[in-house]
């Protein structure tokens, strides 16, 4: 290797070049990814000049610090590379820069003259070689040594060797393949509903669907809310895909005036772009009490206002309102009793088991006893078994919904008539 530290005065397009052509140069063994803790933060109280200059200090201080055989590189926005070749053992290197790291802690920086700072270093370090240096497997090093360092942030560890066994790495790959998923999803518009009965315990028949998301795969595979839904709303595609699974099931409850619940969550309501979109939607399809607005997450909602001006105007449509996971934390008592809410779904963790534990019969009992006093419809879901069914019926529970009652299933038009 050059050995040379390059000086932070090249430009960081540079520098960036010039590290990637090493990286792929096959010559790394060794490769750190150092971070300067809070970076963002000090530019943004101290200003551009004195990054700059905390940078150039970092430079200097690492260039008196590693031997001529370690390579520096400044990526920017307080990013830096430290790589050795196979002159360097892993077990040297970690060293080393432990030993920098401990000490870097104990300077103090001026910037803007009289304004001293100390600065702290997240570390991932990767290399091709195990400790021990026995290993020849070639990793891709700096993926490893960026997943190093990821998985500081998630610790309370400042240096991190990359473990395959206990790295982020996987997570990550994981991720980047149900995004992927997620926009082929969205270009083959295969993100439909699936149909779930609710019943109603009076009569034992049919009262109207939950509409529930499922992604379809080219193999007919279905793909659960559970394994992509967080990753599909950190996407651009999420709110057309809201619309697009919202219309699917409006299609149903229009052709064949079967009722129909569809879920919401806090960001749907606070985004005006899916909020006042599904207020013109009710009304030009004129579904009014064939819709239920089910809201989920509420706990999270910053704004209440907002929340109350949204069920306000779901209320004038004609649509019913649910909320679910009612039981769990204070929030939703608030929601019920400034809402005219028509639905309670009572939360999946009391039904479970509740022909067995007393407790969650007594919990079930009087919620259902607080909905009857409001005049609100009580739905227990997770209904999986005959047992739980004959219970929650016997405590006076008006809907049930579950796996005993019926799987949610692709429903088309005909067969939905038919019920």
């Amino acid at each position: 290797m050059d050995g040379n530290v390059l000086d932070v005065s090249q430009s960081r397009e540079n520098n960036i070049d010039i590290f990637i052509k090493k990286i792929y140069g096959h010559n790394v063994a060794n490769l750190a990814m150092i971070e300067i803790d809070n970076f963002n933060g000090i530019g943004i109280v101290y200003g551009i000049k004195a990054i700059s200059q905390m940078v150039r200090n970092f430079v200097l201080k690492a260039s008196d610090f590693f031997p001529k055989n370690y390579e520096l590189y400044t990526l920017g926005f307080g990013i830096f590379a430290l790589m050795t070749d196979k002159s360097v053992s892993l077990k040297t290197f970690v060293k080393n820069i432990n030993a920098f790291k401990n000490l870097f802690v104990k300077y103090e920086f001026t910037i803007n003259r009289n304004v001293k700072i100390s600065l702290s270093l997240d570390i991932g370090i990767s290399s091709k070689y195990s400790v021990d240096g026995r290993s020849k497997y070639r990793f891709d090093v700096l993926k490893e040594a960026f997943c190093a360092l990821l998985d500081t942030k998630n610790s309370h560890q400042h240096l991190i060797v990359f473990d395959k066994s206990q790295s982020s790495l996987k997570n990550i790959q994981e991720k980047i393949k149900i995004t992927k998923l997620v926009y082929q999803a969205f270009v083959d518009d295969t993100l439909i509903p699936y149909f779930q009965p609710i019943i109603d315990l009076k009569t034992g028949k049919i009262f109207k669907y939950e509409a529930l998301a499922r992604i379809c795969t080219h193999n007919n595979e279905l793909i659960y809310p559970k394994d992509f839904f967080n990753v599909l709303k950190n996407t651009i595609v999420y709110v057309e895909s809201i619309k697009r699974l919202i219309q699917k099931a409006f299609d149903v409850a229009t052709q064949s005036k079967i009722g129909v619940s569809i879920n919401l969550n806090v960001e749907d309501i606070e985004d005006p772009e899916i909020s006042e979109w599904l207020l013109q939607e009710i009304m030009r399809r004129d579904l009014r009490d064939l819709v239920t607005i089910e809201i989920t997450e509420y706990q999270r909602m910053k704004d209440f206002f907002t929340l109350v001006a949204f069920f306000e105007a779901i209320k004038k449509t004609g649509a019913k309102i649910a909320i679910d996971d009612f039981g769990r934390g204070y929030s939703n008592l608030e929601i019920v009793l400034h809402i005219p809410i028509d639905f309670i779904k009572i939360d999946g963790s009391f039904i479970t088991d509740i022909d067995k534990d007393t407790k969650k019969a007594q919990i079930v009992a009087g919620i259902v006893n607080f909905a009857k006093a409001l005049n609100i419809a009580t739905i227990a879901e997770f209904v999986s078994t005959r047992e739980i069914y004959k219970k929650v019926k016997s405590l006076g529970v008006d809907y049930v919904q579950g796996y005993f009652t019926g799987k949610p299933i692709n429903l088309d038009q005909n067969m939905l008539k038919s019920q």
